[in-house]
């Protein structure tokens, strides 16, 4: 009888993240030979993937291509050595689509990822699975699923800050308000490209991560101290342009607001020094993967 493995499983345009804890930058660099460093090394039909060397471009529909499907492969190769697992594993997953494009990608989600005797190697070990059953959840609440109890008899904004974009919606007593639901684009990696445009015009060229370390907190090493203002003057204004924003389409901070996703966690001290926002609850970047794992759980167990 085959091992079977449940999982959560967020493919972000930024971050691919698991209910068990597992992050990656979503992107890869492809190669038809062996390249000199095998650390986070993909082995999948022939072709080598340096995981996580970059991140890809954005994409709405994801099952466009390939991409997602083997940033997945090392999120299922931890889920399995996470279990404890050897041999041949069955995997049931439970993925996510932003809330406004649930009801359209949902099916084709779903059948992009059922595949069997899949057959992979990864960090030197060799994996065959086959994806028995998916299941598709709407982003954002799943998170809330995680804190459920605490929201269930009242009426709270969800706010789901990505990489690409950011979905918003209310749940009044544990129901989705469905006229309430809006994607904006106006993600954490618009943000970031701000940052860098702004910079450039001082010929400073900083990373993805270099920014995200600066919005984030943490002291540059190499970099004056007027980058740093700079940077953090940026994220201030982009957090208040995008809650006025939300205000806009009608969402009142005074009600109870669960911000989401990895851009929110990112965001954090900014919109805490916010006056618009009354109160806040931060989940954190797994929190939507952990969600879809409760989900899957709870639709196997009727």
């Amino acid at each position: 009888m085959s091992n079977r493995i449940l999982l959560g499983l967020d493919n972000g345009n930024k971050c691919t993240k698991t209910s068990e804890g597992y992050i990656s930058a979503s992107g890869f660099t492809k190669f038809d030979y062996e390249p000199i460093s095998t650390n986070n090394l993909l082995v999948y039909e022939g072709k080598f993937y340096s995981i996580g060397s970059n991140r890809l471009c954005v994409q709405m529909d994801k099952t466009v291509n390939q991409d997602a499907f083997i940033l997945s492969l090392p999120a299922i190769a931890d889920a399995i050595d996470s279990a404890g697992v050897e041999g041949d594993v069955d995997v049931i997953i439970g993925v996510g689509l932003p809330i406004v494009n649930y009801g359209i990608f949902k099916k084709k989600f779903r059948e992009y990822f059922l595949r069997q005797n899949i057959e992979f190697n990864f960090n030197k070990k060799d994996y065959k699975v086959d994806i028995v059953n998916c299941k598709v959840y709407p982003q954002g609440y799943a998170s809330l699923i995680t804190v459920f109890n605490n929201y269930r008899n009242i009426l709270c904004n969800i706010i789901d800050i990505g990489g690409y974009t950011v979905d918003i919606f209310r749940v009044e007593n544990g129901m989705i308000d469905s006229k309430s639901c809006y994607s904006l684009p106006d993600g954490i990696i618009t943000l970031i490209a701000n940052v860098q445009q702004e910079l450039l015009k001082m010929n400073i060229r900083l990373t993805e991560g270099q920014v995200q370390d600066i919005i984030a907190g943490k002291e540059p090493v190499i970099f004056e101290a007027d980058v740093k203002e700079i940077v953090e003057a940026i994220a201030k204004e982009y957090t208040e342009n995008l809650l006025s924003k939300i205000q806009e389409y009608g969402f009142e901070f005074r009600n109870a607001t669960v911000f989401t996703g990895g851009g929110s966690m990112l965001l954090k001290r900014y919109i805490e020094e916010s006056s618009r926002v009354k109160y806040a609850d931060f989940l954190d970047q797994f929190a939507n993967a952990r969600g879809y794992k409760i989900l899957l759980e709870q639709e196997l167990r009727r």
